[in-house]
């Protein structure tokens, strides 16, 4: 389909049937018509140069402001056709608009886009020349509510001066959102439109006016979607296993997954044709002969023979395989159709697939560990989703050395049978998962994905982190909003209205993961901080405004009461800085009058920089009653080295989150308040 763009008076007469304001205008193909045109509407008015060619006029000076009178008309009139045509030779002049200026006023983007994975969304930050240089915008997907709409507008930094700043008047907010509203709904009814920009929308103290509105007509992309077909909980609890392309060489992944697999407390069948015994179990030629029930095959063996196997687990009856093999559609037109052919023969059979192209499954509370990792991950809250197996082998063996423990860790490979929002669904299933934490690089059915993890985060906190934040190919977005509303900018939109509190790496998602394990959600983002150190007390501050915590002020009972117990040198406000030679018991007595006086804080951050005075230990220990005696949320950091690392243990124990880095527990708190909309 041939791309059409729609602007000028064909655009405002889109807008003008939705409801948004436009300027009157006309359109004039030599200087006696702009005069006649300008007489009508009367001065002062705007010259555009008008071209189908012409994207954006900013790139050929072809906006004049503040015409006032005829003389000034003739001359801009001509200016501009001269401009347009030295700089864009190639490009089609039909004449010059002749628009009523509006008055001065707030500039502003409204603009939507055709995600591949999440389809239409919307835009919205400051406009003008601007946008993208200052890229201070929000986006959200399509369909939305007035209440998200709102919340859109006030999480840009420039909201201050929609509100009012200095000695700028407040803006009219309520016109803004009726026309972001209308915007989305114009959007919607239009299935061919792929981008939009109005830019600028201006924004006065009493309503609002489009001076500037592009549409871009193409062929609409289709949203893919995958078989739902239900998924059986028991997936992740096989009583049976069997290994095909099991190997007693150590050099083969099939001797690693059956090693892995031998503390497996349900039977476990090698399957390979060339061995009559493996690792000390009874090898079988082929699945169908393994004499008793098989729950699940893991699969290890060249592509090419993948279908007669998954065959053969077809007539034995066999409920999941584990394709480890790859092969298959990451690596051209000939693996895409042996990979259709494994899914075909599966799905007449009621047999379900994980991968192919996986590094397998982890179920540590059952023991499975059909992976060739070289560790098998411990028991623990996180039920963990990866679009990458590499991935996985490096989480695996820096979670043992954390602590950390899963409930399940799943490889979803090509994901050719079930998907990954399936898996989402099952773990959110799964008794034993208490946060659900995903690796994303590519969701297929963005509409489902939405709507599945906007049910489950009520339910289990979810947390994400997206790869790819690269701009490369941006700059050939035919539209503001078409480089702006860039893929992790957009799946981050799509985290914040499912509710999944996203994460910038690794690390900062096991974070999170483990403050909403221990803790769950807060109540809200007021926060009281009490530590040993000044310098942390200060960089708290900070680190509490760049994040959306409230760090409030204490109460005057609470304030005479820690002067009761603490020395003159405290800081007498929030943060509350004990001074460095605090000891155990001074925090002790802190904690009590915290708890005695639980209404006016919902989170309580506990400092303390290594010291000889108090144990770490110890105060881990006091930190955990602590904790035990609030609803509240209580979290902690212990910035230093080895000194420090005793009282890391107990707080975990206590289930109360930890951190090495203050800056970091700080971030972690603030991605959680902005995914329950409270920072």
């Amino acid at each position: 389909m041939t791309v059409r763009h729609i602007s000028g008076q064909d655009a405002y007469s889109i807008l003008s049937k939705y409801g948004i304001p436009v300027p009157r205008d006309g359109l004039a193909r030599d200087e006696d018509e702009a005069s006649s045109i300008a007489q009508r509407i009367g001065y002062p008015v705007v010259l555009k140069i008008e071209s189908p060619d012409i994207l954006h006029k900013s790139d050929v000076g072809g906006v004049i402001l503040g015409i006032k009178d005829e003389r000034e008309l003739r001359e801009g009139y001509a200016r501009l056709i001269e401009r347009a045509g030295n700089l864009r030779s190639d490009a089609g002049i039909i004449g010059v608009r002749i628009e009523e200026e509006a008055a001065p006023g707030l500039e502003i983007l409204i603009g939507g886009a055709n995600d591949p994975a999440f389809g239409k969304t919307i835009t919205f930050g400051l406009g003008g020349k601007l946008v993208e240089l200052l890229r201070d915008t929000s986006i959200r997907i399509l369909p939305l509510d007035k209440e998200e709409i709102r919340s859109m507008i006030r999480e840009i930094k420039g909201y201050q001066l929609i509100r009012g700043f200095r000695d700028e008047p407040p803006r009219d907010e309520e016109a803004l959102v009726n026309a972001i509203a209308a915007a989305a709904d114009l959007f919607l009814d239009h299935p061919g439109f792929t981008e939009f920009d109005i830019n600028p929308l201006i924004l006065h103290e009493d309503g609002c006016i489009a001076v500037d509105a592009r549409f871009i007509e193409g062929e609409q992309q289709k949203q893919e979607e995958m078989a739902l077909l239900p998924l059986d909980p028991a997936i992740l609890k096989p009583r049976s296993i069997a290994v095909v392309g099991a190997s007693p060489d150590q050099g083969k992944i099939g001797y690693t997954i059956t090693r892995n697999l031998l503390s497996f407390p349900g039977r476990l069948y090698p399957v390979n044709p060339r061995h009559q015994e493996i690792l000390g179990r009874r090898a079988y030629q082929k699945v169908t002969e393994i004499p008793e029930a098989v729950d699940m095959a893991v699969i290890a063996v060249p592509a090419a023979v993948v279908p007669s196997i998954i065959s053969d687990c077809a007539r034995k009856g066999v409920r999941t395989a584990v394709i480890i093999s790859f092969g298959f559609r990451e690596s051209g037109e000939e693996g895409k159709l042996l990979e259709e052919k494994i899914v075909s023969i599966a799905r007449k059979n009621g047999l379900r697939i994980i991968g192919p192209n996986s590094l397998g499954i982890m179920v540590p509370p059952e023991q499975i560990n059909t992976t060739f990792s070289n560790n098998s991950a411990n028991p623990g809250p996180f039920g963990f989703i990866s679009q990458s197996g590499a991935l996985i082998t490096t989480i695996v063996d820096w979670s043992i050395q954390e602590e950390i423990g899963f409930s399940a860790i799943i490889s979803a490979g090509n994901q050719s049978d079930i998907s990954f929002v399936d898996y989402i669904d099952l773990l959110a299933k799964d008794e034993n998962t208490s946060v659900i934490i995903l690796y994303i690089e590519e969701i297929r059915e963005g509409k489902r994905f939405l709507e599945t993890v906007s049910q489950v985060s009520k339910e289990k906190p979810v947390v994400a982190i997206k790869a790819g934040r690269s701009r490369i190919g941006r700059a050939a977005a035919a539209s503001h909003t078409g480089s702006l509303a860039g893929d992790y900018q957009t799946y981050r939109a799509a985290f914040r209205q499912g509710g999944v509190v996203p994460a910038d790496s690794i690390r900062s998602a096991f974070q999170i993961g483990t403050i909403l394990s221990g803790q769950g959600y807060p109540k809200g983002n007021r926060a009281v901080v009490v530590t040993s150190a000044g310098g942390f007390a200060v960089l708290s501050s900070d680190y509490a405004e760049r994040n959306g915590i409230d760090l409030v002020m204490l109460p005057d009972g609470v304030h005479a009461e820690m002067d009761a117990i603490l020395p003159p040198g405290w800081s007498g406000r929030n943060p509350i800085d004990m001074i460095g030679d605090s000891t155990t018991e001074r925090f002790a007595k802190a904690f009590d009058i915290l708890l005695k006086n639980q209404d006016f804080w919902d989170i309580a951050i506990i400092i303390s920089a290594p010291t000889a005075i108090a144990d770490p230990k110890q105060l881990a220990l006091e930190i955990v009653r602590f904790g035990e005696h609030t609803a509240n949320m209580v979290v902690a950091a212990l910035p230093g080295g080895d000194s420090v690392k005793p009282g890391f243990p107990v707080l975990r124990r206590g289930r109360v989150p930890v951190f090495n880095e203050v800056e970091d527990l700080f971030r972690a708190v603030g991605e959680i308040l902005m995914a329950t909309k409270q920072g």
